[in-house]
């Protein structure tokens, strides 16, 4: 099954390096350095359409310019967003500290410390890709 993943990193290496990645492995990459510059961004403070997912998956940096990881992933917990409903929305930082841990939790939202293996990145793809599947919807 191809996934629609997007990811928000504004370090250009590791966007490049997911997109790569990822791509490998069939799936519909789109990159950008933070969820700001993402077309459906202000639409229900969701980067989706509304009623329509735009992503299957979510992959955000904690520290971005324009807003943070945590910041942008409360507002997708308020809006309703489907990834982050269906459990498909990942953190990736150097700067995880227990608050933003605990935090990431209660959200119920994956983190990966970097510098992160990409075998770990595509075990937990693996893992959204088996909850999607066995979706009802």
């Amino acid at each position: 099954m191809k996934l629609k993943i997007l990811v928000f990193d504004d370090d250009e290496n590791i966007r490049n390096l997911l997109k790569t990645a990822l791509e490998s492995k069939g799936h519909e990459v789109t990159a950008l350095a933070d969820p700001t510059e993402f077309k459906y961004f202000d639409q229900l403070n969701c980067p989706c359409p509304v009623g329509e997912p735009c992503a299957d998956v979510l992959i955000a940096d904690i520290v971005m310019p324009n807003i943070e990881g945590i910041d942008f992933c409360k507002k997708l917990k308020a809006s309703g967003c489907w990834p982050l409903a269906k459990g498909n929305v990942a953190i990736i930082s150097g700067y995880l500290t227990i608050h933003y841990m605990n935090e990431l939790n209660v959200l119920g939202i994956h983190y990966m410390r970097k510098p992160f293996e990409m075998k770990e990145m595509f075990e937990w793809i693996e893992e959204c890709q088996a909850r999607i599947e066995a979706s009802p919807e």
